[in-house]
Formats: C-alpha cells, structure tokens, sequence
C-alpha cells in the first residue's frame, strides 16, 4: 500500500508504503485500510520513522497491490513490490520530491527518496507502477 499524509501546519505532505500479510478471501480494500491504520500507529523499526507530529493528519490510503512473495527476503521477484515502490517514489515527486533532493524550501516531508536515483531496479519500479495506475510524475532517476 501507499499512502499521504498532510501536515497541517506545512501544508506539505509526506509519502509513504507499508505492507501486510492479507486474507484473499477478505475485502482487499478493507485490510489495506486497515494496514495504513496500523502504519499510523507504530513504523517498522528497521525503517525510517513515519511523521508522528500531531500537525499530520490521517494517513490516507493511495493505492494498494497484493503480491506472491510471501517470504519478504523474495520481494524483488515480485511486480506488486515494483509496483508499490514505483508509486511511492512518483507519489514524492508529484508531491514536490525529497528534501535530499530539492534542498530548501522544502517541498514535501519527505527527507529521502524512497528509491535512490541511482537504484538500478529504478527504471523498473516506475514502469511497472505506471503500467499499473498511470504516471503521476516522469521518472527522475538515473
């Protein structure tokens, strides 16, 4: 899943992804709500924490995918992981693009970029996200 939140002072909005294990018996929709739910709550220690200043509103669901990789180690095997990653790297640069990018005035809450200009599966996480839900924004990676 991605998602935005707003912070309400800045008028800026910051770009984010989670994931969750979901039953494909259950409404999708509903359990990827309910991920970004619990992404509002608590980050995964092994990333960068989320925002939690009480100036940001709700996160707010974007778009969501399900993958096959059940074992998160086989993720780059799987097009919904491009998919996700794509999106929220177009989602921060339709927003304005990272501050590690733009440099003041900021644009977005966005410190970093969510897939480094120089990641060479770059190309194939925008295209795919593309494919999948339009381009929001043309690719700015190298």
């Amino acid at each position: 899943m991605t998602y935005r939140k707003l912070n309400k002072k800045t008028n800026l909005y910051y770009a984010g992804r989670t994931i969750m294990v979901v039953d494909l018996g259950l409404p999708l929709r509903l359990q990827a709500e309910l991920a970004i739910r619990f992404r509002d709550r608590n980050h995964h220690v092994d990333e960068n924490e989320d925002p939690k200043d009480a100036s940001f509103a709700q996160a707010q669901l974007d778009v969501f995918d399900h993958g096959a990789a059940v074992d998160y180690n086989l993720r780059y095997d799987d097009p919904a992981y491009w998919r996700i990653r794509g999106r929220e790297q177009q989602l921060i640069d339709f927003s304005g693009g990272a501050q590690s990018d733009t440099g003041k005035p900021h644009r977005t809450e966005n410190v970093v970029r969510a897939v480094a200009k120089d990641n060479p599966r770059g190309s194939r996480f925008h295209d795919a996200a593309t494919i999948r839900w339009g381009e929001l924004q043309r690719y700015t990676g190298y």
